[in-house]
């Protein structure tokens, strides 16, 4: 996050179709009141930047955040990523609210009654280990060797390494594609992140409101079948920012 950003112009939370959200009631940016700039049916959700420089605080984040889950819970919002500011009110309404106005219609439709959970699965590393040299005779007589040699076991250990982290990548890969297979028949749409050093998958999904039961329910079965090699956790439903690709992609 940078320590600090030009405060000029306005700065803009998502867009939402017009009169289908009154108010904002939430701490805005640097806490500024949260508005709505309207036209031609659509909505900015927005606040006004103080004059000077801003300085980004943690809680800038979480007031972003907080604006974009009270709208959420009143309609459909296309979320703009934390940070994003046009230099003025009229930009709002010219550059963005009319000269996006059919994308950002048709991203609204697709979002319509969805929502996103954020899935984070990761090893129980000990576990992990165990099972990758339970199957492998290499990796038992390279561990072996280098118990035996000491410091004279370097190239032993180098190997030793070297085949563990290719058999974790192949493992992670396998795992990923197994626990994916299970959850995106319960969703619409799926967008991966890279899932970390112990990760085996993060990704965030993109479910309808009327089947997030059905969602967690696969969930916890699919839980219960990688466990006790990987954890896997839940975050949600949250307003769709990883498929709000008509204000990202930009």
């Amino acid at each position: 996050m940078p320590a600090a950003a030009t405060s000029t112009g306005v700065y803009v939370y998502g867009i939402v179709r017009a009169e289908e959200l009154p108010a904002v009631s939430a701490e805005g940016v640097a806490a500024a009141r949260v508005e709505l700039i309207e036209r031609d049916g659509l909505a900015a959700v927005v606040s006004r930047l103080p004059e000077g420089e801003l300085r980004v605080k943690r809680r800038d984040l979480n007031r972003h955040l907080q604006v974009l889950e009270e709208a959420f819970a009143e309609t459909t919002i296309v979320p703009c990523p934390f940070g994003t500011v046009l230099q003025s009110e009229q930009d709002v309404e010219s550059a963005l609210l009319a000269a996006r106005h059919d994308e950002l219609t048709a991203t609204l439709k697709r979002l319509d009654g969805n929502v996103q959970l954020n899935v984070n699965a990761v090893y129980e590393e000990e576990q992990l280990l165990r099972e990758l040299v339970a199957g492998n005779s290499e990796i038992t007589g390279l561990r072996d060797a280098s118990n035996q040699l000491g410091d004279a076991g370097y190239y032993a250990r180098l190997r030793l390494g070297e085949l563990v982290a290719t058999l974790v990548d192949e493992r992670r890969q396998a795992d990923a594609e197994r626990i994916l297979s299970q959850l995106l028949d319960v969703a619409e749409n799926v967008v991966t992140d890279e899932p970390g050093e112990d990760g085996v998958l993060k990704a965030s999904f993109l479910v309808s409101r009327k089947r997030v039961d059905r969602f967690d329910a696969r969930l916890e079965e699919t839980a219960r079948m990688e466990h006790p090699l990987i954890r896997i956790e839940v975050i949600g439903p949250l307003p769709p920012t990883a498929f709000a690709g008509a204000l990202t992609e930009r």
